[in-house]
């Protein structure tokens, strides 16, 4: 078990580290959370509507109207501008408690990367990166890519340098010290 436990907590306090450095200390993710000096003005109009919690496409068509009427009303806002509001009616963090639920998730990516790794077998250095790479690029083509495709992010380029910059770390550390070929 030692053989799982010590390498799957070294992925995960990389997989944490790297978030942090990407998403706060090097604000690599900024562009997908600019400031607007109108924050106030949109945030006392928003609390005004009694929104409840979730996620709101602007423009979009009411669940109940006939399909017929939904198209034209999507014709319609072709070329306009359009949005996502992502509404909560309270912010309340628990700071440690949502780094301690990231940190157990990256560790248990650790756990699972560590098996993966183990059932191919030993492997070289360039097959352990590039195994690893590809594991955070699929990743990243299958969530974050394809939903850039119809939602266009900002932070695009960011996201792929998460995607390739840890795994290749992990996929390194793996060839030099747990899955030696």
């Amino acid at each position: 078990m030692k053989k799982y436990i010590l390498p799957s907590l070294v992925i995960g306090i990389i997989l944490f580290t790297y978030q942090f450095v990407s998403w706060a200390a090097g604000n690599f993710h900024g562009s997908a959370q600019q400031y607007t000096p109108h924050q106030d003005t949109i945030q006392a109009l928003l609390n005004g509507l009694n929104l409840e919690d979730g996620r709101y496409m602007l423009p979009s068509v009411a669940p109940d109207v006939p399909s017929e009427e939904a198209q034209k009303q999507w014709q319609s806002f072709m070329g306009k501008p359009w949005m996502f509001v992502t509404y909560h009616g309270a912010h309340e963090m628990s700071m440690g408690m949502n780094m301690l639920r990231g940190f157990l998730i990256d560790w248990l990516s650790g756990f699972f990367l560590i098996f993966w790794f183990g059932a191919m077998g030993p492997l070289s250095l360039s097959r352990s990166v590039l195994w690893s790479v590809g594991l955070g690029l699929l990743g990243f083509f299958y969530f974050t890519y394809t939903n850039h495709i119809w939602y266009p992010s900002f932070d695009l380029m960011a996201s792929l340098v998460d995607a390739i910059v840890p795994f290749g770390i992990i996929g390194a550390l793996n060839a030099w010290f747990w899955n030696k070929k």
